[in-house]
């Protein structure tokens, strides 16, 4: 039986890491937080200590981490990862990072001759949930292959896109259109209901339109239900959009449009950075007057 251990146990890992044991896969756990443990614990896990423990008693280690400087966290130094690796292991990052850090971490591991996969996954909680993740995945083909019986007892749709860093960069892409679509909705729906229209009304005939995206579908409800629990938190994107940003400028790529949605996640951040995505309204109802919920 294969060993595989998970470390991020958060909205997204957890679920992802109770579809693993469900698969029958023996599973081992890190967290900083006891909550979480304790509920793959119940889910039929195993606690190890240490990052670099973890490492040592599996063969296969997945990720799913908030920020690149928790990839360093948990990677590097006396307790991490790489002081674990050894030759003929996986590492599976599903975290959305920057090219840097995966590169890094890549070069790191082959040092021990450990194979890495960057693969950051798309499809929110509802998707980590019903395991119908979207997996965008960069590194060598082998790790690829190896990789691929586990990540299917999470995810969909899963795609090789490249060399190291190439995941990371569709991710990136996803996510500056998330910024962009989220805050030119806002505007919709609020000059939806200033012209005397159902905001409701207009997203299903839209949803049957052109116009359309699935950003729509992720929003809607929360706007109209005024639910703003974060499924993907403003500070998230925000964070992305900064990656993306800090991509375009490496390869001197301009990005007006993409500038002008950070700007507008940045706007929603200064008070809603905690709530969802789908918060980036908020400002602009301020701003108009103009509250939207559901006749």
């Amino acid at each position: 039986m294969i060993k595989v251990g998970f470390i991020g146990l958060g909205t997204m890992g957890l679920p992802m890491a109770k579809h693993l044991i469900d698969q029958g896969f023996d599973t081992y756990v890190v967290s900083r937080s006891r909550g979480p443990i304790e509920k793959a614990i119940s889910y039929g896990a195993t606690e190890a200590q240490t990052p670099k423990e973890l490492m040592q008693l599996v063969d296969v280690v997945m990720t799913c981490l908030p920020l690149p400087q928790t990839i360093t966290d948990v990677y590097e130094g006396d307790r991490g990862l790489i002081a674990g690796a050894s030759s003929g292991k996986l590492v599976i990052d599903h975290s959305t990072v920057n090219r840097e850090t995966n590169q890094r971490v890549k070069e790191l591991l082959s040092e021990k001759g450990t194979l890495f996969l960057d693969a950051p996954v798309s499809g929110g909680p509802m998707g980590a949930k019903a395991g119908t993740l979207t997996i965008m995945c960069g590194g060598e083909k082998e790790a690829y292959e190896k990789a691929l019986p586990i990540m299917n007892a999470y995810g969909e749709y899963i795609v090789h896109v490249g060399p190291t860093g190439s995941g990371t960069v569709v991710k990136l892409l996803n996510n500056m259109l998330i910024g962009v679509h989220q805050a030119a909705l806002a505007e919709c729906y609020i000059m939806a209901k200033k012209a005397g229209v159902d905001p409701a009304i207009a997203y299903d005939l839209i949803k049957r339109s052109a116009g359309f995206s699935k950003s729509m579908d992720w929003s809607v409800d929360a706007i109209l239900d005024r639910s703003f629990e974060a499924r993907f938190s403003i500070d998230l994107l925000h964070k992305d959009i900064g990656l993306a940003l800090d991509l375009a400028e490496q390869i001197d790529m301009p990005l007006d449009i993409i500038k002008l949605g950070e700007r507008k996640v940045a706007e929603a951040k200064e008070k809603y950075g905690r709530e969802d995505v789908s918060a980036i309204v908020k400002p602009l109802e301020e701003k108009t007057g103009i509250t939207l919920t559901r006749r």
